[in-house]
């Protein structure tokens, strides 16, 4: 079950954003509060960075469920050369 923070959710947005651009120089993940917890969306470069995001904001507000869906993009080479038409 999660905790609800006291401060108003705008004062805990911007509270956990300034957490990710001091802490992390995380300037690319959105943070939204509703009454299921804490959601954060964006683009980081690897899975570690995810966990460190998530890690930050269970530290910043202990209790409240976290959903982290920060997503990775994949890097990898293409399979072939592009055929253009």
């Amino acid at each position: 079950m999660s905790s609800t923070p006291t401060e108003p959710p705008d004062y805990v947005i911007a509270r956990v954003q300034e957490a990710l651009a001091h802490e992390l120089n995380e300037l690319d993940v959105t943070v939204t509060m509703t009454a299921n917890g804490v959601f954060l969306t964006g683009t980081v470069t690897t899975k570690e960075r995810c966990k460190d995001i998530t890690e930050l904001v269970q530290r910043e507000l202990p209790g409240v469920e976290v959903h982290n869906d920060v997503g990775v993009p994949s890097l990898a080479e293409p399979d072939g050369a592009e055929e253009l038409a």
